[in-house]
């Protein structure tokens, strides 16, 4: 049986190399546009996708990022929040052998790192973000000189038959349908090291489509040292040192296309991480998501000292109207028994739901539409049962982060955003503008405030270009934010520009 299921591999057609989550020529844009023209084979939910061009040298990337006030920005894995000026490279090969196939796509990272006005622990505000910082690893500034960093990135080895991979990667992940936020994974942290076994195409049987990707994979801290005269309150130092341990996370997505309704995805993700020194060597230690939700079921699951994270998620593609509708919900703590859930179903709860519409023109012209809200605040179920902050945990006081960024929703947790985004899709070129509205932690708002005129809330525009020019793709883009009651600071209104302009060479 064995030798059957290894001759499989070695004779099956691969699909291996990808297409890098977040690339920023804007290919998986284009891509994902086209599904609501000629129709969805692919959920899209589940990427880096695969691509089956040649092997050789892959694109090369210039990316240089530049904020004038304060850190501004998510979804730029290696990349870190800044003020200043800070610079992205990468470039790499994909070369493969029968079934055995390498993508080694290296990033290199330069940031300016400068000064900026950070959150001020005075007074009454300073105790509920101590609790916050106290579990999790999201560092405003990252050090206080300059932060370059040298990572394997868009890398995997893999081992590949037409359907299926297995193999180990350091590749940016992103699960579920949104295109703004994810809940589960997305890349706004780096890539992280993991063995993954996944789909590479849909596999279709008599009930429809089914996607999947299975990792076990290792994530770091930030190693960003906090200041204990930050943690000190009438003369006690509430500073709870974290623990010097890597995490393990295991985590498992699915999507399933019913046969009988063309279009229609259906997702569910699953995240597992605890500290390598809590993680056990049974079968439930390797692999926790099989084990049930209701906590009744599992006596012992306070003792294993993990967090885990779940959603589903649903994307319906209507061709014929060049429109897609899409969500998805998850939880950050999960209920005792069924009726817990039914019964309080937005306890730790969070959602994001959108469309996209696409209005074509001419062949390779049309304007694409694209609505997505997202919010991560607690719900009013706090008030019976605080489940705390979406990210956080009390076991696991590096929060459900790596290097310092949060592997989900890069608002952060008890973030809100409401974003409008509108395209111009040519050929050769795109040319865009957004406009979003971003309320910053209204957790610890509502813990904080009483006064309402006090929220943190940005108003963000700005516009993009991306232009293909022979074996190139050039693209500039020019953000504003005009941040009311900047850090939570009554009446303090400031406002930030970012300048991104990015190259890209083709082989």
């Amino acid at each position: 049986m064995l030798k059957k299921i290894f001759f499989f591999f070695l004779t099956a057609q691969i699909y291996a190399q990808t297409i890098p989550v977040g690339r920023p020529d804007f290919s998986e844009e284009r891509f994902r546009n086209q599904q609501l023209i000629s129709g969805a084979h692919n959920s899209f939910t589940i990427r880096p996708v695969s691509d089956s061009t040649a092997t050789g040298l892959l694109p090369a990337s210039i990316l240089t990022s530049l904020n004038t006030f304060a850190p501004m920005g998510w979804n730029d894995g290696a990349m870190i929040p800044a003020r200043g000026l800070q610079t992205y490279l990468t470039a790499g090969f994909f070369a493969k052998y029968k079934a055995l196939s390498l993508q080694l796509m290296p990033e290199f990272v330069y940031v300016e790192n400068r000064d900026f006005e950070t959150f001020s622990l005075q007074g009454p505000l300073r105790a509920p973000m101590l609790v916050l910082w106290n579990s999790t690893d999201i560092p405003e500034r990252f050090g206080t000189s300059s932060y370059s960093r040298f990572r394997l990135g868009q890398s995997a080895l893999r081992l590949s038959s037409r359907s299926v991979s297995v193999g180990i990667s350091t590749e940016n992940l992103w699960w579920g349908p949104g295109f703004r936020n994810s809940l589960i994974m997305s890349n706004n942290a780096p890539g992280f090291l993991h063995g993954t076994f996944n789909s590479v195409k849909p596999l279709k049987t008599f009930l429809g489509a089914f996607e999947f990707q299975l990792i076990g994979g290792r994530l770091e801290g930030s190693d960003v040292q906090p200041l204990a005269s930050d943690y000190i309150v009438n003369g006690i130092n509430y500073l709870e040192p974290k623990s010097k341990d890597s995490r393990y996370i295991s985590a498992l997505t699915f999507n399933y296309q019913p046969r009988w309704v063309p279009g229609l995805f259906l997702g569910f993700s699953r995240a597992f991480h605890l500290y390598t020194s809590d993680m056990g060597s049974g079968l439930t230690d390797v692999f926790p998501f099989i084990l049930p939700f209701e906590k009744k079921s599992t006596p012992l699951e306070d003792a294993k000292r993990r967090d885990q994270l779940a959603s589903f998620s649903a994307r319906w593609v209507f061709p014929a109207s060049h429109l897609e509708l899409y969500g998805e919900m998850g939880w950050n703590d999960y209920s005792t028994s069924f009726w817990d859930w039914f019964l309080s179903n937005e306890h730790s709860r969070a959602y994001l739901f959108g469309l996209r519409k696409v209005f074509p023109q001419s062949p390779g012209r049309y304007i694409r539409l694209a609505l997505e809200n997202t919010s991560m605040e607690m719900t009013a179920d706090r008030l019976v049962r605080n489940n705390g902050p979406w990210y956080r945990h009390d076991f696991v006081r590096h929060g459900y982060t790596n290097e310092g960024q949060v592997l989900g929703a890069g608002i952060g947790p008890g973030s809100n955003l409401q974003t409008f985004d509108l395209a111009f899709v040519r050929p050769s070129s795109i040319a865009g503008f957004s406009i979003e509205r971003f309320a910053h932690n209204m957790d610890y708002f509502y813990d904080a405030f009483t006064n309402y005129d006090q929220k943190w809330v940005d108003l963000m525009w700005g516009g993009y270009y991306q232009k293909r020019v022979g074996s190139y793709s050039l693209t500039g883009k020019l953000n504003f934010a005009w941040m009311r009651n900047y850090e939570w600071v009554l009446d303090k209104n400031v406002l930030n520009a970012q300048l991104q302009l990015s190259a890209t060479r083709y082989f």
